[in-house]
């Protein structure tokens, strides 16, 4: 009985722990698993409505997943839209990266875009977007180039860092205000009887105590010695070893 009671816990935990694992792992728009290619940590994560990756240092949060998601990042993000400016946006389309190539990135720190001094890796099968002549990475919106580009940050983070991915953070939605109720202490006289009860004069029997102790009384209770204990303790080991021999 307790083998199967422990087994139904085992289980009843690995669900729920599944169930909030889940709740977390979900993407703006249709629900959609992590874009082939994909590479780090991300990679595999299923990722459904609300919520997607976010790798540090993205140049549009988030990415983009089509043409027209880039074009409304470059119409609402000034700096998508500078760093984009001489990206087709409008010939867009999504590609795949056919073998792993190092090649130098763009990446955002606030409203700057830098470019690596040093190349990064892209692998296989990450998906790219492109115009036909310039690539971007799909995830980040990071543009990429096999020469060295300018402007180039003094301190350059990790190229492992690029990898680590983050949950997007969800807006609050926004409520409309609610007027706060107006809301007046009053005092009031408090409440009296009609017919005042007296007070009893004698208390009924469940309110009596058991026994009072005065504090003033001091009791003296006397100490036996240790001789006359010894003298008890033997008187009692002969009374019984006359009766046992009788």
């Amino acid at each position: 009985m307790l083998f199967l009671v422990g087994a139904g816990a085992c289980l009843l935990t690995f669900l729920f722990a599944r169930g909030v694992q889940q709740s977390y792992l979900v993407m703006a728009g249709k629900p959609l698993s992590a874009r082939a290619g994909d590479s780090g940590p991300g990679a595999g994560i299923q990722l459904q409505k609300y919520e997607r990756l976010v790798y540090p240092y993205s140049v549009i949060p988030g990415g983009v997943r089509n043409r027209e998601e880039l074009l409304a990042n470059i119409k609402h993000d000034p700096v998508v839209a500078s760093h984009f400016a001489d990206f087709v946006a409008g010939q867009a389309r999504m590609v795949t990266m056919e073998v792993t190539k190092s090649v130098y990135v763009s990446y955002r720190l606030k409203n700057q875009v830098f470019w690596t001094s040093k190349p990064v890796k892209i692998p296989q099968g990450e998906t790219l977007i492109t115009d036909g002549r310039d690539y971007a990475r799909a995830r980040c919106g990071n543009r990429i180039s096999v020469l060295p580009q300018a402007p180039v940050a003094e301190e350059e983070p990790e190229p492992e860092s690029f990898d680590i991915p983050m949950l997007a953070k969800l807006e609050p939605v926004e409520l409309p205000s609610v007027p706060e109720p107006r809301l007046e202490l009053r005092e009031f006289a408090p409440v009296t009887p009609y017919f005042p009860m007296p007070a009893p004069k004698v208390l009924p029997f469940y309110y009596r105590p058991l026994f009072v102790i005065s504090p003033r009384a001091e009791v003296i209770v006397p100490e036996p010695g240790t001789s006359g204990l010894l003298l008890l303790g033997l008187a009692g080991i002969i009374i019984f070893w006359f009766i046992r021999k009788k």
